[in-house]
């Protein structure tokens, strides 16, 4: 006990002086950073994690009314930039948008999670990015195919409404409902077929426990030589999800890639 009390503490504090090291030589590269309140190596990190996306609406609302239209937060590895300007975020994502197009290396458990960035919100801006991007536009949001989708989404109205009869008397909760046909839609939309109830429930539910472990499983992207060993359970927490996403997606995807090339 003794023994792993201390490799701890040494550890914390190798982590604490070096964020402190890193905090103090990065002042000269981040002087041109946006304005936000003072960084505070890993305990101020930690604090803005522990906020829950409720909390940070308000709170970017009162930064932005004290700092500007930009503001700069440490609320991770690396400092993330906040943009309330609708002329800013044009000027940057689309007048400069091939200086602002590419994304930084991935950390550690966003690699897992985005499968090594070869996903269209997370790809390096290159050849890869642009297919993605191009089979996005050309599958999903084309107009054309969006009018295709017409049948589907009168498919899915009536599972809304057949699921809204079925319920007995009383309240309801109608947003349940509405994220389950809505969720219909786009695996269809996905996958190129109507699935069974049992494989859209395992879709949905392998998505929402990594969308509810987000800020749970962010802290692990913190030192990952550290927290392997700190948040060993976390870790083997969050694989066992990914594997779960994996069982449960890529037997779909292998099978909609078969009958396209058949096709």
């Amino acid at each position: 006990m003794d023994l792993w009390f201390l490799i701890l503490v040494t550890l914390s504090v190798a982590v604490l002086l070096k964020a402190t090291l890193n905090l103090l030589s990065s002042t000269a590269k981040t002087k041109n950073l946006p304005p936000g309140p003072p960084a505070f190596p890993v305990v101020g990190n930690f604090l803005w994690l522990r906020k829950s996306f409720a909390e940070m609406e308000p709170t970017l609302r009162s930064l932005h009314a004290r700092h500007g239209p930009m503001v700069t937060l440490h609320m991770g590895p690396r400092p993330t930039i906040f943009v309330a300007s609708q002329a800013l975020a044009h000027e940057a994502l689309v007048r400069r948008g091939a200086v602002f197009a590419d994304r930084p290396p991935p950390l550690a458990a966003d690699r897992v999670l985005s499968a090594n960035q070869h996903e269209v919100s997370s790809s390096s801006y290159g050849p890869t990015w642009r297919l993605f991007r191009r089979n996005l536009t050309a599958e999903i949001l084309h107009p054309s195919r969006l009018r295709s989708y017409s049948r589907a989404r009168a498919w899915v109205l009536d599972i809304l409404v057949a699921e809204l009869k079925s319920q007995p008397g009383g309240v309801v909760r109608v947003v349940d409902h509405f994220q389950y046909a809505m969720f219909c839609l786009l695996v269809l939309m996905c996958f190129g077929d109507r699935l069974e109830e049992k494989q859209i429930k395992q879709i949905e539910e392998a998505q929402r426990r990594l969308l509810l472990g987000f800020q749970r499983f962010n802290v692990l992207n913190f030192w990952p030589r550290v927290t392997k060993i700190v948040l060993r359970k976390r870790w083997k927490e969050f694989y066992e999800l990914i594997e779960y996403r994996n069982r449960v997606l890529v037997p779909l995807i292998s099978a909609r890639s078969k009958a396209k090339r058949e096709h």
